[in-house]
């Protein structure tokens, strides 16, 4: 028995499952171009640790693609022109870092990541798209303010992935339930494995990643701040997405949230959380400032 005859065998079985290797970009099943194309770039990064004020990149991955505008369809992955490049940083990576990326000092020691390189991929781009954009973008941002000048993209948040039936973000989760793996925790196979997921129709209703993940990114968000909230009612918040904000010494703490739907969101808080009808804090959330730490930039 080869392995395909294998393969067979075991997806005809429903008591097992089998997980195909995400493959090369050369063998991703894209369609032509039949209409209006533009260019995006999917960015990640293994960094020193998770703190993006103290941490620094270590590891950068750049893939350039080309999609359709109406309809989200990938139709290109210029594989040739990516980047994956190492960065030393200010101070030794620790050992625990080590562990989950691979990424030794000896690996990095005198590698310097020319920003031209990054120019070059990064102007002709209309979108640059990470998996945990809040994460990515205000790493490379510290280190190359040229990614302030771009809309970017999540495909870690943009996407409802519950809505689809997935039961959690991660993506090496999203690759499983999809039965594909990958050889994660590095940046360029990490960037791979993300921009191939959003080739492929979504598995509730069938649009494709891109497409749903780009409807998202072209609406107007905002980002609505719950200050001075009532220690109870913590829990409500975490459930229905909210994430903490100390202030930084800068601003007043509250928890917030980005939304679409401005009125739900007032009307939930008013309701839900404060019992009456008071003013609250809401600002607008541009493309070109979603997920960065200037994000609360007037």
């Amino acid at each position: 028995m080869d392995v395909s005859d294998a393969a067979r065998l075991i997806e005809a079985n429903p008591d097992f499952r089998l997980l195909r290797r995400v493959p090369a970009p050369r063998d991703w099943l894209l369609k032509s171009a039949s209409g209006e194309t533009r260019r995006g770039v999917f960015v990640d990064t293994e960094t020193t640790g998770l703190d993006p004020e103290s941490d620094e990149v270590i590891e950068l991955a750049m893939l350039p693609f080309e999609y359709e505008r109406d309809t989200g369809a990938i139709v290109r992955i210029d594989a040739d022109a990516a980047l994956s490049v190492f960065r030393q940083p200010s101070f030794p990576i620790s050992p625990e870092s080590s562990k989950i990326h691979g990424i030794t000092d000896e690996m990095v020691a005198g590698q310097v990541i020319d920003p031209k390189r990054i120019r070059a991929l990064i102007e002709p781009a209309h979108i640059v798209i990470a998996h945990n954009a809040a994460f990515d973008r205000p790493m490379v941002e510290k280190h190359w303010p040229l990614f302030e000048e771009k809309h970017w993209a999540c495909s870690f948040a943009e996407i409802d992935w519950k809505a689809e039936g997935v039961g959690s973000a991660k993506l090496d989760y999203l690759l499983w339930a999809r039965g594909w793996f990958h050889d994660g925790h590095r940046a360029l196979s990490d960037a791979e494995a993300a921009l191939f997921l959003l080739t492929l129709p979504l598995p509730t209703s069938g649009r494709l990643g891109l497409s749903a993940l780009l409807e998202c990114a072209r609406r107007q968000l905002w980002v609505v701040r719950a200050e001075d909230t009532a220690f109870e009612q913590r829990a409500s918040l975490k459930a229905r997405g909210y994430r903490w904000d100390d202030g930084e010494g800068k601003r007043v703490k509250a928890w917030w949230l980005m939304t679409n739907d401005l009125q739900s969101e007032l009307d939930w808080l008013r309701a839900d959380i404060y019992g009456d009808d008071r003013d609250v804090t809401v600002l607008k959330a541009p493309a070109t400032r979603r997920y960065s730490s200037r994000l609360w930039a007037e």
